[in-house]
């Protein structure tokens, strides 16, 4: 690639509980990207957990990442690997990119959507067939309960004379 170096912000969302948890995981997450290949870490702020439910306890954070990468391609797996909420290329304010950078840029992208989709697909027919045997089994408990002849209370003989 033409460009030496890219210096990046990126924003890192997690969700969780409890909240120490999610300051520990962002951190481990921030020290896994640092290390990769191509990768330098400038700075890095990671904010306080807050509670968005509280009926179950689970808090929000995320992490302000600076890094610099040493070209586009490595910036393209890091928002593959990690899926930050946001990306700001800062430097340098132009970019050129050689034609084979860009499709296969675009070519993962759409391996990775083919793969959501494939995922998702799957998840909504197992959802279904799930939704057919709970119907299923809710209807065979109906007819099992109107196929059993109701119990006639015995009335005892002292009850009977009264």
């Amino acid at each position: 690639m033409a460009e030496s170096k890219l210096d990046v912000i990126m924003i890192i969302e997690i969700l969780g509980k409890p909240p120490e948890y999610l300051k520990k995981a962002l951190s481990e997450l921030i020290d896994k990207l640092s290390k990769e290949s191509g990768v330098s870490l400038i700075n890095k702020k990671i904010a306080e957990p807050k509670e968005v439910d509280k009926e179950n306890g689970i808090c929000s954070s995320f992490a302000e990442i600076e890094v610099a990468v040493t070209d586009i391609s490595t910036l393209m797996v890091l928002i593959f690997n990690y899926m930050p909420s946001h990306v700001e290329i800062t430097n340098p304010e132009f970019l050129t990119m050689r034609n084979c950078d860009v499709n296969m840029f675009f070519n993962e992208l759409a391996r990775r959507l083919h793969q959501y989709d494939e995922i998702a697909k799957i998840t909504i027919m197992q959802r279904n067939i799930l939704s057919k045997q709970l119907q299923d089994a809710q209807k065979s408990l109906q007819e099992n309960k109107e196929a059993k002849p109701k119990k006639e209370k015995k009335v005892s003989k002292k009850k009977a004379k009264k």
